[in-house]
């Protein structure tokens, strides 16, 4: 009862008003407005493999996690909940789902801001959603090292409140796995271990790739923190103590392009991991794969900021060379 309390204490709260950046209007501007989000939606959402959050998915969910739904409820009966939870007494799901597809449609265009701040209002199911959001504009926008790793601290500790309402739900704890691996990029060696992040989240991918073993943004994660381990402490050691080889993050990359090889961000994430293992050893490849980046067409505002980090790239290492 503490920990439900607790829990309503946070989505009670106001969500910062601080200002977000941004997405750059130099970069194609999308349009998912009326039934364009679910004609779109199996190639916007290849990565996570979502299914659409239409009322039978929501349903579904509140089935089968039996305290995501009662805490949900438990939101509809506060006095400011939004009218999408309200309407949740009357056991009409119609609302919320509209709602849920709406900061979708907000991520997808490009505004992050807007996404995070109305899937908060809606209770887990659009909670889910809005982090992914905060998570990707975090990664894609914010520049500075310090706003990147609040905000990934940020989203790290909501997400860890949301997870044991649904504790096996594949897409929440990938989240949490993606902003637990974004901080311990940040961090210097001393401060990456100390966090005890890294084991756990590499078990938690390789968990989620045994489980879906169809989803390429699993191994690409565990390739980036195979990778990450070898940069800072060699294949040997690495191997010992965290089973990290350059090998295992070059075969895992291997496995994400199989996969899926039209997605911008497995293209970033592999050329970040052979930059981390050696840049000037896997320096042509590093261009191939950024070549290849650029050429992607892209549906959405994710995509074309992950092609742009390709693009820059490829521009900075063209010019050095």
């Amino acid at each position: 009862m503490r920990y439900i309390h607790i829990l309503l204490l946070s989505f009670c709260a106001q969500v910062s008003a601080a200002d977000w950046q941004p997405y750059p209007a130099e970069l194609p501007q999308f349009d998912y407005s009326a039934d364009r989000l679910l004609e779109f939606w199996p190639q916007l959402n290849q990565g996570p493999g979502l299914p659409y959050p239409d009322e039978t998915f929501l349903r579904d969910m509140m089935a089968k996690y039996p305290q995501l739904a009662e805490f949900t409820l438990t939101l509809a009966r506060q006095p400011d909940a939004h009218p999408a939870l309200q309407a949740l007494l009357n056991d009409n799901l119609q609302p919320l789902a509209q709602a849920c597809q709406q900061v979708w449609r907000l991520h997808y265009e490009g505004h992050f801001q807007q996404a995070y701040e109305l899937g908060k209002q809606l209770g887990p199911a659009g909670s889910i959603p809005a982090l992914y959001s905060k998570l990707m504009y975090a990664a894609l926008i914010v520049q500075d090292k310090d706003t990147k790793l609040t905000t990934f601290r940020e989203a790290a500790a909501e997400s860890e409140r949301l997870l044991p309402l649904a504790p096996d739900y594949a897409f929440a704890e990938f989240g949490l796995a993606y902003a637990h691996a974004r901080i311990l990029e940040l961090l210097d060696t001393s401060a990456a271990t100390a966090t005890g992040f890294l084991g756990d989240t590499q078990d938690a991918m390789a968990e989620l790739q045994e489980r879906y073993p169809q989803q390429a943004l699993y191994p690409a994660m565990l390739g980036g923190l195979h990778a990450g381990v070898v940069e800072r402490v060699g294949s040997f050691v690495g191997r010992i103590t965290y089973g990290s080889t350059e090998s295992r993050a070059l075969e895992a990359f291997k496995r994400a392009l199989e996969l899926q090889d039209k997605l911008p961000v497995i293209y970033n994430e592999y050329v970040n991991a052979l930059a981390r293992l050696d840049k000037d050893k896997y320096h042509d490849r590093m261009i191939t794969l950024l070549q290849q980046c650029v050429r992607l067409p892209v549906l959405s505002a994710e995509e074309a900021l992950n092609r742009q980090v390709c693009a820059d790239h490829l521009q900075q290492w063209q010019v050095a060379d």
